[in-house]
């Protein structure tokens, strides 16, 4: 077959914007997903839908820890480049049920890996996570694999050994391995259990709004077409490397909701309880390996990120408001 790029997590909220965009250049997209339960599959089918209505994207039903369905579907394409996005995603479902995330997030990723030496693929762009940092405080987070990182949950530690048991397998391949780890990334068809989309749909829909903790929490929210313009950067690069992908300003969780509010018109019921456990304060990246490398940094500000998400919800609010926000 022609040369294809491999997309895994193509109905995942990142891995779907991408494969978007690079069937919009005109390049043909394997996507590959096992649409797992992390969140409502409505989400996953509804970006899925989109992508089988364009040409060049051909999907598959794959449970990446399984590496014989895996080989065996795949065995007759050649890729040049694997973006690698498929997780199991969520901090605190990961400390109830750690089994299928370490399937998903560390097996998988063991599995591609092994794919990647066996078919001589080129690149392996790698999705990793800003989690495995924990809290930053006033210190930028930087990517030095030098520097002990003690992931601070279940999920953080499965990408985290995904990481290193790639590098690892890779390492006497011709494979050139690079990690992307991504803060709070947000925008259009995001996931419905991370703090963005739930604040707008609650806030749209007149319900309270939950924040864990007093809402001053801070993160380094990234929107989505930034990620993306990385991701394109990313599997240009010849050589092995570990970058962040994030935003060099950080809002809290308060200021995010009052961007909602005033995009919607509309006062949010804020009601708060207790702190997640491990929820970190602060997670700030250090952008300076990307701006290097890549002369990327993020071109969205927060404020815009927030009101053409508010309006893509609005859009698509029949459909979106008898989904689940975790």
């Amino acid at each position: 077959m022609d040369n294809k790029i491999l997309v895994t997590g193509a109905a995942g909220f990142i891995g779907f914007n991408l494969s978007k965009h690079l069937l919009s250049e005109g390049i043909q997209v394997v996507g590959v997903d096992s649409i797992n339960t992390a969140y409502d599959v409505k989400f996953k089918e509804f970006r899925l839908s989109k992508l089988n209505e364009l040409n060049n994207f051909n999907f598959y039903n794959i449970d990446l820890s399984d590496h014989i369905h895996l080989n065996e579907t795949l065995k007759n394409y050649k890729f040049d480049v694997i973006f690698h996005l498929a997780a199991r995603a969520g901090v605190r479902q990961s400390f109830k049920d750690p089994l299928s995330y370490i399937k998903d997030n560390t097996v998988a990723t063991v599995n591609i890996a092994n794919f990647c030496k066996d078919k001589n693929i080129d690149r392996l762009i790698l999705a990793s996570t800003s989690s495995i940092y924990g809290d930053s405080g006033n210190k930028e987070m930087e990517e030095n694999i030098d520097e002990k990182i003690n992931p601070p949950s279940v999920y953080a530690s499965t990408k985290l050994s995904g990481e290193v048991l790639a590098n690892t397998i890779l390492s006497d391949s011709d494979t050139k391995t690079i990690i992307t780890r991504f803060f709070t990334v947000f925008g259009p068809y995001g996931r419905p259990d991370m703090s963005v989309l739930r604040f707008i749909h609650w806030i749209a829909e007149k319900k309270d709004v939950i924040i864990f903790g007093d809402g001053e929490q801070r993160r380094s929210f990234t929107y989505i077409d930034d990620v993306v313009n990385h991701l394109m950067l990313s599997k240009d690069l010849n050589d092995n490397q570990t970058l962040n992908v994030g935003n060099n300003q950080t809002e809290s969780l308060n200021n995010i909701i009052s961007m909602i509010e005033s995009a919607l018109g509309i006062n949010a019921n804020i009601i708060n309880k207790e702190r997640a456990f491990r929820d970190p304060d602060v997670v700030l990246p250090s952008l300076k390996k990307s701006k290097n490398i890549l002369d990327w940094k993020p071109s969205t500000t927060i404020k815009n990120g927030i009101q053409i998400t508010v309006d893509w919800y609005l859009k698509n609010r029949d459909y979106l408001k008898d989904c689940i926000y975790i």
